[in-house]
């Protein structure tokens, strides 16, 4: 029996020989010692809720194994989170007036180091406020220059120029030099490199930037502090960080630095290897990881949770200039039967997430392994079909027929294998299955809603096809761990039609709890979708809309009912969550009417505006026709 997979966006590490779990593919826990992006795991409490667009962010998840998460216990010295700012990435917004600080306080430090920040400043108020700092346990916010073994700052004078320092362990002070201006309210990739035996070497964007020599010692660096040194807070933006105990070689390096370039949409100056993320490309931006080689060393390997769902292994050919570099433009993780040209099967689908390799050889063919991986992290007994029903999926172009590149080893578990093969071209590549009714592909949820109306919860979800499918069970909780039964719901069973589902919760939690949806085979296998919060207040004072429904050219009034003097965050997303506006306005005494001022008129739909003040949110159902 095969699942009904549902729509997630995490992936289980396939247990082959890809091991390079680190940013991009490159390192692991071992040594990629701290991970902070945010894009994941950006909490307004102690790691149990989910940052929303200006929250103050009391704890920052550290993704790189090791859970040592960046966290502010003090509410006024929590910076904000603003979502959608960069490239369609979120940020972690930091005010000096408020000395916002987050800390990681248990690193695993080392002699050597590579350390890299995404950020961007609004203004320098002090002589040389920090991006990070990284000290000696309980010295993160030290103001003596000896406990600042690592560094990375902005300068107020001498042209806004960044830098930063080394401290060896002989408490010698290793300042690097100062070469690059960087500009007010622009986004840059600064990277530090301490080799471990002889220079600290400073970059922006991959080109120079600073360096100065040292003694191959670091003194302890196990307190990071994001966001200030000493008392000189950032103010401005950091949207991702990453750190290193040991010195990459150059073809890591350049790995990581091509991934933050696709993905924040930052030019790099030298070593750009990968033109998946160019618009004539189609914007795959996504999750960019690779291998490669240089004179200093190489990186032979990725796994599919750095792609969410495609590893790669080299066995041969990779010689010093040769790059594999793959990215996506889309999460979706479901079956497709269409756009399936090319292909020589009679019941033909592939999956619909496509990647864009960007190969570069300089001399003898890259023999690899590739795997994809479509496990959704809750599957239980899964098994894919016959091996021979899969296929390599290539075609130069975003658009036209598919290319049968080859016939797939074997099929373990929820994962592909394809061994041995020879990538020379540049292009767009995805697996395929010539016969889907025996061996599918994921089969796509295409949406799970909860929604928070009139003192009840809407629940809705849609199947684009369902294979073996016996029922559907809808559970809330309160906790994330102790789940109550809402409702058991009949599956279609075997439909290659879209269905659509429906029921209602008529007696809710108050407050923050979640819904998730539980689907069942026949055969008693079973999976779950990702959980869906609900954070709604049950109130008769919330807001009225109107016009509603509405005219997509008409302006759309939203009357708060009751509210003065305060603070409302306005949301506006469509029922896939997707957010099309959202503003901080001051609802005064005279002033309880305000009009939703958007870039762009709302298409046709349904949509939930959102209102958030004083710990309670309201919400109502908006359609446009």
């Amino acid at each position: 029996m095969k699942h009904l997979l549902l729509l997630l966006q995490a992936f289980l590490i396939s247990d082959f020989a890809y091991t390079q779990t680190g940013p991009a593919g490159v390192g692991s826990s071992t040594n990629n010692v701290l991970w902070l992006k945010a894009d994941a795991g950006v909490y307004n409490n102690a790691g149990t809720t989910l940052a929303a667009n200006g929250d103050n962010v009391q704890q920052w998840n550290d993704n790189s194994g090791n859970t040592d998460h960046a966290s502010q216990g003090t509410a006024a010295n929590r910076p904000n989170y603003v979502t959608n700012s960069i490239n369609g990435n979120p940020i972690i917004r930091y005010t000096a007036a408020n000395n916002d600080l987050l800390m990681a306080t248990t690193v695993g430090t080392g002699n050597a180091a590579s350390v890299w920040a995404v950020a961007s400043y609004s203004s320098l108020p002090s002589p040389n406020p920090g991006i990070l700092v990284a000290a000696p346990a309980g010295s993160g916010t030290s103001v003596a220059p000896g406990n600042k073994s690592i560094g990375m700052w902005v300068s107020n004078a001498a042209g806004t120029r960044v830098w930063g320092r080394g401290i060896q362990s002989d408490n010698t002070t290793r300042d690097i030099s100062q070469v690059t201006t960087l500009n007010v309210n622009t986004r840059y990739i600064i990277n530090n490199m301490y080799n471990g035996s002889s220079s600290i070497n400073q970059y922006v964007n991959n080109a120079a930037a600073g360096n100065v020599a040292y003694n191959g010692t670091l003194k302890s660096w196990a307190e990071v502090t994001i966001g200030r040194q000493g008392t000189e807070t950032w103010n401005g933006d950091i949207a991702e960080v990453i750190m290193y105990n040991t010195f990459l070689n150059d073809a890591q390096k350049n790995i990581i630095d091509n991934y933050l370039s696709a993905k924040y949409n930052l030019a790099l100056s030298s070593n750009d290897k990968y033109s998946g993320d160019d618009p004539a490309n189609g914007d795959y931006d996504r999750d960019v990881a690779g291998v490669g080689q240089e004179a200093t060393g190489s990186n032979t390997s990725f796994a599919a949770s750095t792609t969410k769902g495609l590893s790669i292994l080299v066995n041969s050919g990779l010689d010093n200039g040769d790059y594999i570099l793959a990215g996506h433009a889309s999460l979706t993780n479901s079956q497709t039967s269409t756009d399936v040209g090319g292909m020589t099967g009679t019941n033909n689908a592939r999956w619909q997430r496509v990647w864009y390799l960007d190969i570069t050889n300089t001399s003898t063919n890259i023999n690899t392994d590739i795997e994809f991986d479509m496990s959704d992290g809750g599957i239980v007994g899964l098994t894919l079909g016959v091996a021979s029903d899969y296929v390599l999926l290539y075609r130069a172009g975003q658009t036209g027929n598919w290319t049968e590149l080859a016939v797939a080893n074997s099929t373990p578990g929820d994962r592909v294998k394809f061994n041995a093969l020879d990538l020379t071209n540049d292009g767009y590549y995805t697996v395929g299955t010539k016969n889907w009714t025996v061996s599918p592909l994921p089969i796509e949820l295409l949406n799970f809603a909860a929604i928070a109306k009139e003192k009840k919860v809407e629940v809705n979800w849609t199947t684009a096809s369902e294979l073996n499918n016996d029922f559907f069970t809808i559970e809330k909780t309160k906790d994330g761990l102790n789940f109550e039964t809402l409702s058991v719901v009949d599956g279609a069973g075997n439909s290659t039609t879209v269905k659509e589902y429906f029921d209602t919760d008529n007696d809710p939690y108050e407050g923050i709890s979640y819904y998730r949806l539980k689907q069942t085979d026949f055969n008693g296998n079973y999976s779950y979708s990702q959980l869906v919060p609900v954070n709604y207040y049950f109130g008769d004072d919330g807001i009225s809309i109107f016009p509603n429904p509405s005219n997509a050219d008409e302006v759309i009034n939203i009357d708060f009912a009751g509210l003065k003097d305060q603070n409302v965050l306005v949301v506006v997303r469509d029922i896939q969550g997707r957010e099309f506006y959202s503003k901080v306005n001051l609802i005064s005494e005279n002033n309880q009417l305000i009009a939703l001022d958007m870039e762009d008129r709302l298409a046709s739909g349904v949509y939930i505006v959102i209102a958030s003040s004083n710990n309670k949110i309201y919400s109502q159902k908006l359609i446009v026709k």
